[in-house]
């Protein structure tokens, strides 16, 4: 019996049954995805050109059409096009073209971002030993997740949820570029608990800046009233600011620093009068066109969360659950500043909501903070819906409810 041979073209991971110009089909109507032929329930694939497509499916047909005439069934059904040892792609080759001339390089990645893309993949070719990109398929996947999870810090502690999944994701998405889609369902990739932000009361605010000296209050307020992220506190100069308007700019610095700001988001940010009589006071004390916050070199200083988070443990505002590593120690955050609870992300997201209570629109929101999507920025603000006057009075109103019917 002659098996049959069938076209299909596979789109964005799901494969259709391909349109053809006629009846007879004979001749493909241009789509954008890859063919594979099945037959004898396995999947040849023949390329995204639909004339070779066709092609591939009559030689195929042909050759099946041998095996009914005692041509041995091993030599009649070859793979199609099978690659040599000397064209097959190897994982290391693969990677090394992906972090040099192939999607780092055309989408210019942050110098952060080729580090995450470069310890996920290094980590992907420690947990799995297959020397070829076409050997690769979703029981690597599964054998990655797990060996994720058993991943350590250097401190002994294994990886949070949010980096397996950061990691995983970062490998299948360089597997995506080879073609290797839905090796895995969305089902099975790991898992994290998303942490919801909250905005820091302004009551905390005022007692953490009672027990800043001068120069930690410059930190502290310079962040509270320009929303930046770390780096952009850590590179940002004197020449950036500008006190007569009362604005400082945020762009990438890569000449002097290799530093590129996220998402090549430049932009332009109101100070407040207060926040501008502060710089300027700083600047007298700090005279130059240097960095505003440099580290005891003259660098920019990567660590300016840990002077908050001194500032928060003479305050006595830790939590006193953390446990963190403070000079080599894993010590609890009642006695070290460790608290995650004090983290420059959280002072952006007090910088949003603040906004937002004074009824700053979305876009000027969004804008300020450097999000390239205006679902990120909704993020920001969903979590303190539930403390605005209106939801409030929702709250205690459908509470009322409860209480009557009890009198009832």
């Amino acid at each position: 019996m002659i098996r049959t041979v069938s076209l299909w073209i596979r789109i964005n991971g799901k494969f259709s049954q391909p349109l053809y110009k006629d009846d007879k089909q004979t001749r493909l109507k241009p789509q954008d995805g890859e063919y594979y032929l099945r037959c004898a329930g396995k999947w040849y694939p023949v390329g995204n050109d639909p004339l070779l497509a066709l092609d591939a499916k009559a030689a195929k047909e042909k050759l099946l059409r041998a095996v009914e005439r005692g041509v041995a069934e091993s030599e009649a059904l070859p793979h199609l096009n099978p690659p040599t040892e000397e064209t097959r792609l190897t994982v290391e080759s693969a990677i090394n073209t992906y972090m040099t001339t192939g999607k780092a390089a055309q989408k210019d990645w942050r110098k952060h971002t080729r580090q995450c893309y470069t310890l996920a993949l290094k980590l992907f070719t420690e947990s799995c030993q297959k020397t070829y990109v076409d050997e690769i398929d979703g029981d690597d996947l599964r054998v990655f997740k797990v060996f994720l999870r058993k991943q350590k810090t250097s401190i002994g502690k294994y990886i949070d949820p949010r980096t397996v999944y950061n990691h995983f994701l970062n490998t299948v998405s360089f597997l995506n570029t080879y073609k290797l889609r839905d090796l895995i369902s969305q089902n099975e990739w790991p898992t994290y608990e998303e942490k919801k932000v909250v905005a820091y009361d302004p009551e905390v605010l005022a007692h953490l800046l009672q027990f800043a000296d001068v120069d930690e209050t410059d930190v502290l307020e310079f962040f509270l009233g320009v929303n930046f992220r770390n780096g952009e506190g850590a590179h940002v100069e004197w020449p950036d600011i500008n006190l007569r308007t009362k604005e400082v700019k945020v762009y990438s610095k890569r000449e002097r620093y290799d530093w590129q700001v996220k998402d090549s988001e430049q932009r332009n940010i109101g100070i407040n009068d207060k926040l501008a009589e502060r710089l300027a006071a700083r600047h007298l004390r700090h005279p130059g066109n240097g960095l505003v916050f440099p580290n005891s070199h003259g660098n920019p200083d990567t660590h300016l969360l840990r002077i908050i988070k001194n500032v928060a443990l003479r305050a006595g505002l830790n939590c006193g659950q953390c446990v963190g590593t403070h000079q080599r120690k894993r010590m609890s955050c009642a006695e070290a500043p460790v608290c995650r609870k004090w983290i420059l992300h959280t002072m952006r997201k007090t910088w949003a909501s603040f906004q937002d209570r004074i009824h700053t629109d979305f876009a000027t929101i969004q804008t300020e903070l450097g999000h390239s999507s205006p679902a990120t920025t909704r993020k920001y603000l969903a979590a303190q819906d539930h403390n605005s006057p209106r939801r409030r009075q929702q709250i205690n109103a459908a509470a009322a409810l409860l209480d009557t019917l009890k009198v009832e």
